[in-house]
């Protein structure tokens, strides 16, 4: 028999997410940031954003403190940084030069992200082993004008693709 905690995960990998990068920038002007499928758009009226962060990331009380963070969202062409912004042993290799930018307030900005959304927390719930930031987007960065070029994401713990839309 398996038990509800394994059900529940079992259950949640069957719907594909995609991947963004929630990056902030601490009062020293230090960048965090880490892959997350636990974001998504909230509102249209206000323009908002929600993302879901475990207690123990590093990202966590940066975003506490500053009440700032950005989601940038990945393209399937941006595969290598998932790997470092996944893994805690690579948190020194996350930022590389001339990738990233100073957004609205200072918070990292993915120069080729699909959409970058940047956002000041307006209110925040604690929920068991995390917070969901909601925050109020004060900005939109559309860097790319390919198209072609698919979200990253993740379904049944592996990375997966999606085929491009068809058009009417």
């Amino acid at each position: 028999m398996t038990s509800l905690t394994e059900d529940f995960r079992t259950s949640l990998r069957l719907c594909a997410a995609s991947i963004s990068l929630v990056t902030a920038c601490d009062e020293t002007g230090g960048w965090h940031g880490m892959a997350v499928t636990s974001s998504g758009s909230l509102s249209m009226e206000p323009p908002s954003m929600m993302v879901a962060i475990n207690h123990t990331a590093s990202v966590h009380p940066v975003i506490l403190r500053t009440g700032r963070f950005a989601l940038n969202l990945m393209g399937e062409d941006r595969l290598d940084l998932l790997e470092r912004f996944s893994r805690s042993d690579m948190r020194d290799q996350r930022f590389v030069p001339g990738e990233w930018t100073d957004a609205v307030g200072g918070v990292p900005a993915l120069k080729d992200a699909l959409s970058t959304h940047i956002c000041s927390v307006v209110e925040r719930h604690d929920f068991g082993t995390h917070t969901v930031f909601f925050g109020a987007v004060e900005d939109v960065i559309l860097p790319r004008t390919d198209q072609a070029t698919a979200p990253i994401l993740w379904l049944n713990g592996a990375r997966a693709s999606v085929a491009t839309p068809l058009t009417d």
